[in-house]
């Protein structure tokens, strides 16, 4: 590989293997992999339950960005309703960075209200805690833009798509 290539890893749908696509880059210097970038697209949903192909995507509604602790730089889609966080291949938002202190299932939540326009995170009820904004989640809290959620050794910001300026309802397809 070039100089001026790299790899990108592009992760399909939960059920679907990785795909690996290079991308050209003229400002890349080194082939060390410290520049990779990982793109993870929306998951769908095929057939309809009577053989019928159909492909459904489930619409994001917002991310959780690694900002610190194994995985740092990898994103993670939020999607309507609630999206449970764990290390397990099962989970909504998958953490499997090699974080062991994350539980495999519903270590948390979070919570997208779809009326309300608002995302709120929980506790999974697990013995390691969660903490946003540096304090632990006891209760069901709202999230903010920005806010920065903790569990096990992973730091993870909150970036909402929907909210008070966007809405999937407003949208046509």
């Amino acid at each position: 590989m070039r100089d001026e290539e790299k790899t990108r890893l592009i992760r399909t749908g939960r059920d679907e293997e990785p795909v690996t696509k290079t991308a050209k880059r003229s400002d890349t210097k080194s082939s060390d992999s410290a520049g990779l970038t990982r793109v993870i697209t929306a998951r769908s949903r095929s057939g309809d339950g009577d053989g019928q192909q159909q492909d459904e995507y489930e619409l994001v509604v917002g991310w959780l960005v690694v900002v610190d602790g194994p995985g740092r730089g990898s994103t993670c889609e939020i999607f309507y309703g609630m999206n449970s966080i764990g290390r397990g291949p099962e989970e909504r938002i998958p953490l499997d960075f090699g974080d062991d202190a994350i539980s495999r299932e519903a270590h948390a939540y979070v919570v997208f209200d779809e009326k309300q326009q608002d995302f709120y995170l929980q506790h999974g009820g697990k013995s390691n805690l969660v903490r946003l904004n540096d304090k632990p989640v006891l209760s069901p809290q709202e999230l903010k833009r920005g806010d920065m959620i903790e569990i096990g050794q992973t730091r993870l910001m909150f970036v909402p798509l929907c909210g008070d300026d966007f809405g999937w309802e407003e949208t046509t397809s």
